[in-house]
């Protein structure tokens, strides 16, 4: 980009633009083109000044230098002795109306100010939410070093992540955002009242209007298999809303009165009296239910019926399926009950063989392999409800007992209350206490004023404060 296409500068400039991997970086100066790589953003940064500052001592003027990455867009100025400090802020009229627009990459990632000045090549995101530094280096480094640090959260974090922000964004009021299992996708409704879809990496992928306001919206946003694809649903009093994961579109399901969604599988189950039901192409099939069984949770177009004390089914609408055994553990004796199905778990209380109390396992829903469990007393289960939320990939818990899926270690907390599975951790409550416990079974308190995570976006936490979502790096 020249200087002539730029009016109103009298500066050359140059702009620099980070990929979204922060391994490279594009430098346009006066209409050539340069690429430097880092193995890490502070180095790609770096490399990236480097090119502005030599060509500022080559001509011997300050470069203006226009600085993007994902996180939105900054102004500096890098001088010919090496220096790079924030511009001043003196941004045209035009400017101030028409602020320059990031890449299609980094759409979403931020709010844009332009022209903000800050000390030390601070850079100020969305109105104050969130600062952060575009290089490394403060004012008082003559020597132009850089260091990529980032503004703190101003509440606690939460046990094992930093208050290091990565990415953050306003949300309707009152609402929470959605997560997917596998930590690869993000959904929230902003204060447009649009839902929003992003990925790992911060990056948009669509929005679209809500069909109703999301005062109307009974819960926040799922994602549920609809269709054989992965979809976003949102419950208003009437309706089942799904946007298809892949294209932004959507489809709606009405819902007849009384009817209850439930959401302990990967797909909705909708009760409505006796009968139970499943979405398929824009409406509600009835299931062919058995004579015996209750329905437990739904999964694709299938559905998981189960009794008390013997093997479940998984059925297809038509009532057609296969019955699963569930196998018994090397700790335990005979089978005392199935508890309730969560997930892609059967959980099955047995008898113990080393004492008078009972063996809590978890089955594999599909095989009826015991996949891990704990020694539990027959009471450390009197007061646990039917919840699906502790349900994670890599830990997950039902009452006291919380299991590692990969090892299957398992242990039990006496008195502990789960909420949310994230990664190695289950949150929860203890004697009245914020906690978050491992595998180990060791409880850490969770810091006055910090946030229960909602679940991983990536290795990132996202918990939510005052309508805002922030995504937060792990320690």
């Amino acid at each position: 980009m020249s200087r002539a296409s730029r009016p109103g500068h009298s500066r050359p400039t140059a702009v620099i633009v980070i990929a979204p991997d922060e391994r490279s970086a594009e430098i346009h100066i006066e209409g050539q083109r340069q690429v430097v790589t880092g193995l890490e953003p502070r180095e790609t940064r770096r490399a990236a000044l480097d090119v502005a500052t030599g060509y500022a001592a080559r001509i011997g003027l300050p470069v203006l230098v226009d600085a993007r990455d994902v996180n939105g867009y900054w102004r500096l100025v890098a001088a010919p002795d090496g220096v790079v400090q924030a511009a001043e802020q003196e941004t045209s009229e035009r400017e101030q109306a028409e602020p320059p627009t990031p890449s299609a990459s980094g759409r979403g990632r931020g709010l844009l100010v332009v022209g903000a000045v800050v000390l030390a090549l601070g850079m100020i995101l969305g109105a104050g939410f969130v600062a952060l530094r575009f290089l490394p280096g403060s004012g008082d480094d003559q020597e132009g070093s850089v260091d990529d640090s980032t503004v703190a959260l101003d509440h606690p974090a939460p046990p094992g992540f930093d208050d290091t922000v990565v990415f953050d964004h306003e949300l309707a009021p009152k609402t929470l955002p959605g997560l997917s299992r596998d930590g690869e996708m993000l959904a929230f409704v902003d204060p447009d009242d649009r839902l929003n879809l992003f990925d790992a990496e911060g990056e948009q992928h669509w929005e679209a209007d809500l069909p109703v306001a999301s005062e109307e919206m009974l819960d926040d946003p799922r994602f549920v298999e609809y269709g054989g694809e992965s979809t976003v649903l949102l419950e208003s009093s009437d309706s089942l809303w799904f946007w298809s994961v892949e294209s932004g579109s959507s489809t709606g399901v009405e819902l007849p009165e009384g009817a209850s969604p439930q959401y302990a599988g990967a797909s909705v189950l909708v009760r409505v009296d006796e009968e139970r039901y499943l979405p398929v192409d824009g409406e509600l099939v009835e299931i062919e239910m058995p004579s015996s069984g209750a329905a437990m949770l739904a999964e694709g177009e299938e559905v998981l019926i189960a009794v008390s004390n013997g093997p479940w089914q998984w059925i297809d609408a038509d009532g057609e399926g296969e019955e699963v055994t569930p196998r018994r553990p090397d700790e335990a004796g005979e089978l005392v009950a199935v508890v309730t199905a969560l997930r892609e778990y059967v959980i099955v209380r047995w008898e113990s063989l080393q004492g008078d109390g009972e063996f809590l396992a978890f089955h594999d829903s599909r095989s009826g392999d015991a996949l891990g469990g704990s020694e539990i007393d027959s009471d450390d289960l009197e007061d646990v409800g039917h919840r699906s939320a502790p349900i994670g990939t890599r830990t997950v818990a039902y009452g006291p007992v919380i299991v590692d899926t990969q090892s299957g270690r398992a242990v039990t907390v006496p008195g502990f209350v789960p909420e949310m599975a994230v990664d190695s951790q289950v949150f929860g409550e203890l004697d009245g206490r914020d906690v978050g416990v491992g595998a180990d079974g060791e409880p850490v308190d969770v810091p006055e004023g910090a946030e229960i995570p909602r679940g991983l976006l990536g290795a990132n936490a996202i918990v939510v404060h005052e309508d805002h979502l922030y995504a937060i790096s792990p320690q």
